[in-house]
């Protein structure tokens, strides 16, 4: 059951739900083919799939990151880091106001640095709070055998796949496969315009839907098997009653 944005505050005052899960996308290009709100619509699906799977109250995802590393390709809306952080603490200190004691991050943003750091004060400022953020690209790239090329940088076949598998309509035919010939820390020092002008940085041809769907259903797993647990032994170091 999800309890989300569509209910009453009674509704969830008397659902009592334990668990608070909160997505963080991002708007930006993604090249010719992908929406410019795919990192923000992958991570809204992921969320509401969680979020029921642990009967969670689902914040609504918000779609603005740290994406100014794309420079001035159209559409792309950014948020500073100190901003970024500042609206993760203010969610959750939100969250915790209203007696809710386990929020789940779910990072769906590459290039949001900031966000361990500031889950880490959190955890040390509120002793009765448990902030998670799992692993999520390490367990969307799930199964090694179902990619051909897998998770490169940005708008690549794990991207192009999910989209693809929940978002179709909205792909387009034209992928342009491109790996540009410096790492991915180059980000740091020139905009994507200038290391890939097509805004590509894998192999999006490869993308397919099935693999789309096989890749959501690891992660989802995962994530529904590893936040529980996780809360229990963060509680236990904590010296928390877990009973």
């Amino acid at each position: 059951m999800i309890l989300d944005s569509r209910n009453t505050a009674a509704e969830i005052a008397t659902a009592r739900p334990e668990i608070a899960v909160f997505p963080i996308g991002a708007v930006e290009q993604h090249s010719v083919h992908l929406p410019l709100g795919t990192d923000w619509l992958d991570i809204t699906d992921l969320g509401q799939r969680i979020a029921g799977r642990l009967d969670a109250f689902l914040a609504p995802a918000l779609p603005f990151s740290m994406s100014e590393c794309h420079g001035a390709m159209a559409g792309g809306v950014w948020l500073r880091p100190e901003t970024l952080a500042a609206v993760l603490r203010d969610v959750v200190q939100s969250l915790h106001a209203q007696g809710l004691r386990r929020v789940l991050i779910l990072n769906g943003h590459g290039g949001n640095f900031v966000l361990e750091a500031e889950i880490r004060r959190l955890n040390r400022l509120y002793p009765d709070l448990i902030v998670l953020m799992p692993p999520l690209f390490e367990w969307l790239l799930g199964e090694a055998s179902l990619w051909d090329k897998g998770a490169d940088v940005h708008a690549e076949e794990m991207e192009t796949s999910h989209q693809l598998f929940i978002n179709a309509p909205h792909v387009k035919a034209q992928r342009v496969d491109c790996v540009p010939p410096v790492g991915r820390e180059f980000l740091d020092y020139a905009t994507m315009p200038c290391i890939s002008a097509w805004g590509a940085w894998g192999w999006p041809s490869y993308g397919t839907a099935e693999k789309g769907q096989r890749m959501v259903e690891f992660a989802v797993e995962r994530v529904v098997s590893w936040a529980p647990v996780t809360f229990s032994r963060v509680a236990a170091l904590r010296g928390e009653r877990t009973a």
